[in-house]
């Protein structure tokens, strides 16, 4: 099982998220929504880089100054909350995906 860390912060009138390991983000109208979106993101990324043999290559931390403007964007004046949240993914490898990997 895989482990990855996801930010999520609201941003206006939504809430984005942001996958650190990954350089994955995505958005929505509520947290759930920003959540689901980026555990989809992940999802794609993942299967997509394993069915092109790429798996060595998943890991792609986000820059420092990509996560300093997540964290702590220039326009803010006041402190915004973040909530930091754990997620898992498992995957099952089929022979044709073994296969391509190699």
């Amino acid at each position: 099982m895989q482990s990855y860390t996801g930010l999520v912060k609201k941003e206006g009138n939504q809430y984005a998220s942001l996958c650190v390991e990954l350089d994955i983000a995505s958005c929505g109208h509520s947290k759930k929504e920003a959540i689901e979106g980026l555990k989809n993101g992940i999802e794609a990324y993942l299967a997509y880089m394993i069915t092109e043999g790429r798996a060595h290559e998943i890991y792609r931390p986000v820059p420092m100054n990509a996560l300093k403007e997540f964290l702590f964007p220039e326009r803010t004046n006041y402190e915004q909350p973040l909530k930091a949240i754990p997620l898992e993914f498992e995957y099952a490898y089929t022979t044709e995906s073994i296969q391509r990997m190699n």
